[in-house]
This record gives C-alpha cells, sequence and structure tokens, in this order.
C-alpha cells in the first residue's frame, strides 16, 4: 500500500484546485491550500473554501509573494507534491507566470532539506522549454463541472438557456472540446499514484478531450435537460477543430476522460438549480 502524502495546491478555492483538493481529501491525502482572501474572490470561491471543511484539509490565506509564510508553511508541512492552478489576474495578485516563476524559487529551497517528488502546473501560458526541469505541464480543454462560476463556455450556455437569453459572443458551428471536471481529476490523481511508484515524469502533456460538439448542439442539450427553449439562431462560420500537438496523458497513466457532454450536463445543471435556489433562499 502506498504511503500517502502532503499534497500543496497553489490556487485552491479555483474551480480546478477545489475539485482536485475534495477528491485527493476522499483519497486519503493530507491537502495545504493556498488561497488568499483578497476582495476579489467571487461568492462561490469562499464558498468552495467552505465546502472544504476536512480534518486533513489545512487553509493557508497568503499569496505566494508572501515569502515569510510560504517558507513557513513548506517548512511546517513539508508537501511531496506541489499542484499550481492558474486563476485569473486581480488586482494585487500575481500574474501567472509569475506566480510559476515564485513557486519554482520556494521548491529549490524546500528541495534542499525535503524533496518534492512532483511540480504539476495546469494551463499556464508557457512554452515548451530546452532542458529537462522537474515540472509537469498540464493543458486542458473546455473544461466544465459543478461550482463553476459561470466563466467557461458551458457554464454561460446554462445560464443563457436558463434565462432565454441569446449566447453571446460564440457562433453555432464553433466546435468545443469539452473535458468533465471529474475526469480531469481522475488524470490528476493517476498522476500522483504513478509518480508514487518512483516514476518521475516530465514536460509538457495534454489531458485530452472527452467529447466534441458545436455551440448548438451545446445549447440544444442543455435545453432538453431544462425542458425550456434554447434560443441557437447564432451566426454561422466554419467550423475548426482544435488540435493540440502536445501529447496526451491518457498514455502515461492509462486513463483517458470519457464522460460524455450530455452526462456532464445533467450533473451540471442538477447542480446548477440546487445552487440557485440556495442563493434565493439566502443561505451561504
Amino acid at each position: 500500500m502506498m504511503v500517502d502524502q502532503t499534497v500543496l495546491i497553489v490556487g485552491v478555492a479555483s474551480f480546478q484546485g477545489f475539485h482536485i483538493a475534495r477528491r485527493l481529501l476522499q483519497e486519503g491525502f493530507d491537502v495545504v491550500g493556498i488561497d488568499d482572501e483578497g476582495r476579489h474572490k467571487t461568492r462561490i470561491a469562499k464558498q468552495r473554501l467552505y465546502v472544504l471543511t476536512h480534518p486533513q484539509f489545512h487553509l493557508i490565506r497568503s499569496t505566494l509573494a508572501n515569502k515569510t509564510v510560504m517558507r513557513s508553511v513548506l517548512n511546517r508541512h513539508e508537501p511531496r507534491h506541489i499542484i499550481l492552478c492558474s486563476t485569473r489576474r486581480h488586482n494585487g495578485s500575481e500574474e501567472p507566470l509569475e506566480r510559476y516563476e515564485l513557486m519554482k524559487r520556494y521548491i529549490a529551497i524546500q528541495t534542499k532539506r525535503v524533496p518534492v517528488e512532483s511540480f504539476i502546473t495546469f494551463d499556464l501560458p508557457v512554452k515548451q522549454e530546452d532542458g529537462e526541469r522537474p515540472v509537469i505541464h498540464l493543458f486542458t480543454e473546455d473544461v466544465f463541472g459543478p461550482w463553476d462560476d459561470a466563466s467557461t463556455l458551458v457554464s454561460k450556455a446554462i445560464v443563457a438557456v436558463d434565462r432565454g437569453v441569446r449566447l453571446s459572443g460564440y457562433y453555432a458551428t464553433d466546435i468545443i472540446n469539452v473535458s468533465y471536471i471529474d475526469d480531469v481529476v481522475e488524470s490528476v490523481v493517476r498522476l500522483l499514484r504513478l509518480i508514487q511508484t518512483g516514476m518521475s515524469p516530465v514536460g509538457y502533456f495534454q489531458i485530452p478531450a472527452s467529447d466534441y460538439v458545436n455551440v448548438q448542439t451545446l445549447l440544444s442539450d442543455i435545453g432538453h435537460i431544462l425542458n425550456k427553449s434554447a434560443k441557437t439562431s447564432l451566426p454561422m462560420r466554419e467550423s475548426v477543430l482544435r488540435q493540440s500537438a502536445v501529447p496526451t496523458l491518457d498514455t502515461l497513466i492509462g486513463f483517458s476522460p470519457s464522460t460524455s457532454l450530455f452526462e456532464g450536463l445533467e450533473q451540471v445543471v442538477d447542480w446548477y438549480i440546487s445552487y440557485k435556489t440556495m442563493m434565493k433562499e439566502g443561505i451561504k
């Protein structure tokens, strides 16, 4: 039986960070979450932190720029795995690449005491570098799932159909490469388990999408689930299927995302209705 180790998640209140933390806690890992409590935090981000309450979860309200706090966290918890989740920049917070460089410096110092077995990043705007570094850069497509804050196309589409308005900024024929959040999280868990066996993969990997559909199909499926008429009279243009030259992670971990768009939508819409009801009733 493998020993479960401490995982440090930077950006734990983000959509992906929240889901990864929940799953790792279920798997028996100790999870240390770094996230600030600035004014930019959305209500749903703060509620994610509330949901993460768990005996093995330790929340540190700080930014990476606070060297004193970060060194204390690393010395006290000695994480073996570090996951950096991308978050949109807000006033007073670091740029994604700035956060990445800061974390690399902390890891370099920490490794002199306790080795960090893996450093995993999500969707950083980095180019492939010459020479190997002990970093695994993961890239995703259009990830969707419960507890999103309407920042993804799928969430925007659900809100548009529910409110009876037209989805703006998209074409009916635009193809989206969707991945359900649980599949993305499963990929991360399997990667960590693989690393625990002694393998040390480095480099750039794509978590492949589980489904490919156009925006009109997305709106129609949402309308069917909500039992509402979706406004799908969007403009048309030639569709292009996005393809990545980055190698896929599934060949390494033996798992490929398989949740269909419709299956995932049913779960997201169920959550969306429950969450909307909760907000109307004033439950915080």
